[in-house]
């Protein structure tokens, strides 16, 4: 019985140890599935195949540009390529990122441990570079402003390199992949190639794909032409097979490209100057890799890390150019679309104050007995008509802030301007408690009207009380949600005034007759 009862029990540890094994390998895919997003859709399987494709053709392309193995190169697309996957379709696509990685090494000749640590290395800069670009410099909209520029830069081609350089090298030295004794060289040559990647490719793919783009008119297109044959022909002489001639008889330098940069940035959008870099170092970089141009040295390695601190200043400055001229037409479009309305509004007004006049001059000729009345009201309507002062506003509801307020807003308010461009809520501070529903009307950002119109009192220091009649024109941005409201504030306290003193003469007329 108890040898029986011993075999039961080591059978029953058994089966336990088995259901342990089966919840342990369940979890643990679980797990994986969590970390590893599968595609679930044809879309979604169609987005992994692209990424990996561009991926994987991007680093054959730098694996031609190294003679390094494991493969480390001064000029890196796959960088580029892999961010802008990121920032496009979402970091779900990263799995393809990995993969594409790990065949491009598998392709350059690298060890099979060497090839884990630089996919999972270059797939972690990606990782970060996307989440410091998403986090700091507003994603694929961080080439709006120059500010944005400069944030995607450190993020996309200083931090995040350095994490796949240290990463990397960390294993590879110590496993015996030895890329030479310098280490810091090594390390720097990884994260300015990875750096110029970025920047040379993660821009132009950001702009192409996930932005609205100007269409240019035949004559700008003309001028694109132009210009990019002008510069393709510059490149060719400067980095080209004449080049050895044109530098001996110092007939031109590498800075005569740096016009037609300039010249991109400021003719053209953002997209038509990533894209102009990409082709300027582009052509750069095949010049120099053939071993032609102002850049050579005896050594390949080095000469392409002068070509990419001429490539990092320059592209670096060409982009924050084109960010900036943009920003300034905007705001230039802005200024225009607030001349409209203006000129808008007062033939409304015009219209308005003639068919008022009209009204007036109807009721003194049907009622001469109030005529002195009437011919004194009028009198002073016309009065307020010529002296009337309305209050211009323009308000960023995105920021909350007050980009213009005109001088009326003083005479009107009783206040300084300046306090309300401190705080553009001080304005309600004046407004009659009981009509504050009625003001905070104008910053409804839900609404799917394109024009408010409120009237409501408000309450100036010295107590006075006057009625103001407020119209907000609503600009809406690319996605359709309320980016600013334009709006003009009318004192109509004594237009009020005349309609109640009109009632009354009306009254005393009925009473007399």
């Amino acid at each position: 019985m108890p040898r029986i009862l011993a075999l039961a029990l080591e059978r029953s540890g058994t089966i336990r140890a088995e259901a342990d094994r089966v919840m342990s390998w369940q979890t643990a895919v679980k797990l994986l599935r969590a970390a590893v997003p599968l595609p679930k859709s044809g879309k979604d399987f169609g987005q992994f195949l692209v990424v990996m494709t561009g991926c994987f053709a991007a680093g054959i392309l730098g694996l031609k540009l190294t003679i390094l193995h494991p493969p480390v190169s001064p000029v890196w697309p796959p960088t580029g390529v892999a961010l802008a996957s990121l920032l496009l379709f979402g970091y779900r696509v990263w799995p393809a990122i990995f993969v594409a990685s790990f065949f491009v090494c598998e392709v350059g000749a690298t060890p099979l441990h060497a090839s884990l640590a630089i996919s999972i290395g270059n797939t972690l800069e990606a990782l970060a570079a996307a989440y410091l670009v998403n986090r700091f410099a507003r994603g694929i909209k961080a080439f709006d402003t120059a500010p944005g520029v400069f944030k995607f830069i450190l993020s996309a081609c200083v931090l995040a390199p350095a994490v796949s350089a240290t990463i990397c090298l960390s294993y590879l030295y110590p496993a015996g992949y030895s890329q030479g004794p310098d280490k810091a060289m090594m390390w720097l040559t990884w994260c300015v190639g990875d750096g110029i990647g970025a920047l040379l490719f993660a821009p132009f793919l950001i702009l192409i794909f996930g932005s609205s783009h100007h269409r240019l008119s035949n004559r700008e297109a003309l001028e694109l032409s132009v210009m990019l044959v002008g510069l393709i022909a510059v490149c060719l002489t400067v980095f080209g097979p004449f080049s050895a001639f044109v530098h001996q008889k110092q007939l031109l330098q590498e800075w005569v490209c740096i016009p037609f940069l300039v010249w991109a940035g400021f003719r053209f959008c953002q997209l038509e100057a990533a894209g102009t870099i990409l082709l300027m170092f582009g052509l750069a970089i095949w010049g120099t890799f053939h071993g032609y141009g102002p850049f050579v040295t005896p050594d390949s390695n080095f000469s392409l890390m002068i070509l990419a601190a001429f490539v990092g200043v320059t592209g670096t400055a060409t982009l924050a150019i084109a960010a900036t001229l943009s920003e300034r037409r905007h705001v230039e479009e802005g200024l225009l679309g607030l001349q409209s309305i203006l000129h808008e509004t007062v033939e409304v007004k015009a219209r308005d104050l003639t068919a008022t006049i009209e009204a007036l001059q109807a009721e003194v000729v049907e009622r001469m007995v109030a005529e002195k009345a009437l011919r004194e009201s009028n009198d002073r309507f016309e009065q307020l008509a010529a002296t009337i002062s309305d209050v211009f506003w323009l308000m960023d509801i995105t920021n909350m802030r007050l980009l213009y307020i005109s001088p009326a807003y003083e005479s009107v308010w009783g206040r300084p301007c300046s306090s309300l461009y401190k705080d553009p809520h001080s304005w309600l501070d004046a407004v009659h408690p009981d009509d504050h529903e009625r003001a905070l009307s104008f910053f409804d950002q839900e609404t799917r009207e394109s024009r408010y119109d409120a009237e409501y009192r408000i309450v100036r220091p010295d107590g006075e009380v006057r009625h103001i009649w407020d119209r907000g024109y609503i600009i809406r941005d690319e996605n359709g949600r309320v980016a600013r409201i334009a709006g003009l504030a009318s004192d109509i306290t004594e237009k009020k005034r005349l309609q109640e003193e009109l009632q009354e003469a009306q009254k005393w007329k009925q009473e007399r007759d």
